[in-house]
């Protein structure tokens, strides 16, 4: 038998420990409190196309880094509902990001990595995947 076996209660352990990370840890950018990374603000994520969880070429990166924190800072039944609409979504983000500093972009881009490095999910590149280039987002 080998030993080196991992144990159920060990995988059970890292599986809890991964979910934690998913779903307790708060984070803050300046004075900005975040909302926990959930499954719920990941489903907003890729309904809105945010390319830092679906990958391929983004033409806007720092509107993707305003509106993952948007996602998780704004109010969220504002978050919620403007995610349904591409015009509302993006005028709550450019409403919601006048709080931050251009200077504050890099700061929370390191801060978007590490949230979803601690996630289990994978960084998705912002380079061209080699599709069409055409917006894999519904809205």
């Amino acid at each position: 038998m080998n030993s080196e076996l991992i144990k159920d209660e060990d995988i059970f352990k890292q599986s809890e420990a991964r979910s934690d990370a998913f779903i307790q840890n708060e984070s803050s950018l300046k004075d900005i409190k975040l909302r926990p990374f959930t499954a719920g603000s990941l489903l907003i994520c890729k309904k809105t196309g945010n390319r830092l969880i679906t990958g391929g070429q983004s033409e806007d990166p720092e509107f993707d880094i305003l509106s993952f924190l948007y996602i998780h800072a704004g109010p969220v039944g504002e978050v919620r509902i403007n995610s349904f609409n591409k015009e509302k979504f993006w005028s709550g983000v450019l409403a919601w990001a006048d709080k931050l500093k251009i200077s504050d972009l890099e700061e929370a881009g390191k801060l978007i990595e590490r949230i979803i490095t601690e996630s289990g999910l994978a960084i998705a590149s912002p380079k061209d995947d080699g599709k069409s280039g055409a917006s894999d987002s519904p809205n």
